[in-house]
């Protein structure tokens, strides 16, 4: 299609995600920026069966007939695992970086510009925002684990999916973790372990052994499921000490 560029991209995901993008850009192509495809769908991770496509949509202006439009796609396109794109101006993206750092951190990191100008690739992310929200996501996931143990009284069911549910949501704080001291994030989330492993000296197994667990589809005995829990706190308190411990130097 003219103007836009899918390759590297799945070939799944190019014949599912162009009929997307045309349909967006015969709408109102004089309103759009750019279009970038970010999250897995650009790395190894992602799995055309279980994987959502996430795109950006840098507009000119927010306009509601652009929400409006974009619903009507909803129910055909999210079929085939679409999601509803993010749209935001270039403005709003400069005033929420110390906002949102990791979430902007992941998307530098891990996007393909598919139309128009690569606004991510410039944006500026401050060591300070990430150190701040990186305590906040880790400090604060710690404790839903905790409660969620608890809460869950011994339930197989109820455990492993309290363990694997936000598997994926803990990566843009390792990533953001890997920003702070410097050092090569990679994109995907074996990598990124790894990188973690040899950084940090800490045994990241138990990440594995849930994505193993995901991936099977299956329930382990409550006990198997007590030692992840018991692991996955221990690898938590060992990586927000590290968290706690860097210190922002003066320019």
């Amino acid at each position: 299609m003219e103007d836009i560029t899918l390759t590297n991209l799945s070939d799944q995901t190019q014949k599912v995600l162009e009929p997307f993008l045309r349909e967006i850009l015969g709408h109102c192509k004089e309103d759009i920026v750019s279009i970038s495809v970010i999250g897995s769908a650009v790395t190894k991770d992602f799995h055309s069966k279980h994987s959502d496509i996430n795109t950006l949509i840098v507009v000119k202006e927010v306009k509601v007939s652009f929400f409006d439009f974009i619903a009507t796609l909803g129910k055909r396109y999210g079929k085939k695992r679409i999601r509803a794109p993010l749209l935001m101006t270039r403005d709003y993206i400069d005033r929420s970086l110390e906002v949102f750092p990791l979430e902007f951190l992941e998307m530098k990191l891990i996007h393909q510009t598919v139309y128009g100008n690569d606004i991510l690739k410039d944006i500026r992310i401050e060591k300070s925002d990430v150190r701040l929200q990186c305590e906040r996501e880790f400090k604060g996931k710690l404790q839903h684990l905790c409660q969620g143990y608890i809460k869950a009284m011994g339930n197989r069911t109820a455990l492993t999916e309290l363990l694997t549910g936000s598997l994926s949501g803990y990566f843009p704080a390792l990533r953001g973790l890997l920003f702070l001291y410097d050092q090569k994030i990679p994109r995907e989330k074996g990598e990124v372990l790894f990188t973690i492993e040899k950084c940090f000296n800490v045994d990241t197994s138990v990440y594995r052994k849930l994505f193993e667990i995901r991936s099977n589809d299956v329930y382990p005995p409550v006990e198997t499921l007590r030692e992840i829990f018991e692991n996955l706190y221990r690898v938590f308190n060992i990586i927000i000490k590290k968290v706690d411990e860097f210190e922002i130097k003066p320019a």
